[in-house]
Formats: C-alpha cells, structure tokens, sequence
C-alpha cells in the first residue's frame, strides 16, 4: 500500500513539475489594466488552478475557476464560468515558453482561447470565436 502510495505522489509531483516547466510564466497574479478584474495562479496539486474575480466595494466576487490539466500527452485549459453551465474542455492546440492557445470548436462562444506573455510583467488574453474577438490586457501583480 506504501509503495502505491508513493507511486501515486511521484505521478502528482510529475505531472505538477511538467506544468510548471511549461506554463510556470502564468503563475502569479495578474490584474486587468485599469480594472478591478484580477487572475491568480498556483500549482494545485496534480494540476494549475487559476481563478478570476472582481473587486467591488472591497468585495470579491468570483467569476470563474480554471484548471489547466494534463490528460495523456495534451494539455487542457479548463474554465468553469460562476453559473450552471459547468466546465468546459478546451485542449492546447499550441504552446511555448510565452504563450499557449486552447481549443474546442464545439462550444458556441468562445471556441478559441490564447494567452500570450508580452512582457516580463504583461499578459494578453484574448477569447474568440467566428466573428468575435475579445482581449484583456493585464500587468503582473505579484
């Protein structure tokens, strides 16, 4: 049982490490320029968890909770928007050491996500589907 146990850890820990290594730039926490819309983060266990919310009033308001996992050899930006909906799978198309762009041509908006490092301290993420595009800027925080 001990030695299942340590299997398990080490298969976490890997896992973890191999999204560190790959998307440890996204790590931290962002802020939307001129806005109150903040992202965090952080290693999570077996996977990266972000999570945005705004500030109103010196309230938090969560608005949507990501993880960023790792199924076989594909990576997959997970967002699960505040509401009933539930989480939805985009895979990673594409990735480098500043950027990544996630997937799932079945969901009606968006069906593209990318995020780009634009500077040591600045991120562009952008939401898109067949007409539309929409982008946030935001400045690395902490």
């Amino acid at each position: 049982m001990k030695m299942i146990a340590g299997i398990y850890f080490f298969l976490v820990s890997t896992i973890a490490c191999a999204q560190q290594k790959e998307f440890g730039w996204l790590m931290g926490t962002w802020q939307e320029t001129g806005k109150q819309s903040f992202e965090v983060w952080k290693i999570d266990r077996d996977f990266l968890s972000g999570e945005s919310y705004l500030m109103k009033d010196g309230i938090k308001k969560i608005t949507e909770g990501i993880k960023l996992i790792k199924k076989g050899n594909d990576f997959y930006y997970v967002p699960d928007v505040a509401g009933p909906q539930g989480p939805v799978e985009f895979k990673i198309t594409s990735f480098n050491e500043k950027g990544f762009v996630a997937e799932n041509p079945k969901h009606d908006f968006p069906t593209k996500i990318s995020y780009q490092q634009i500077g040591p301290t600045q991120l562009l993420a952008t939401i898109s589907g067949s007409k539309n595009s929409i982008s946030y800027y935001f400045d690395k925080i902490k």
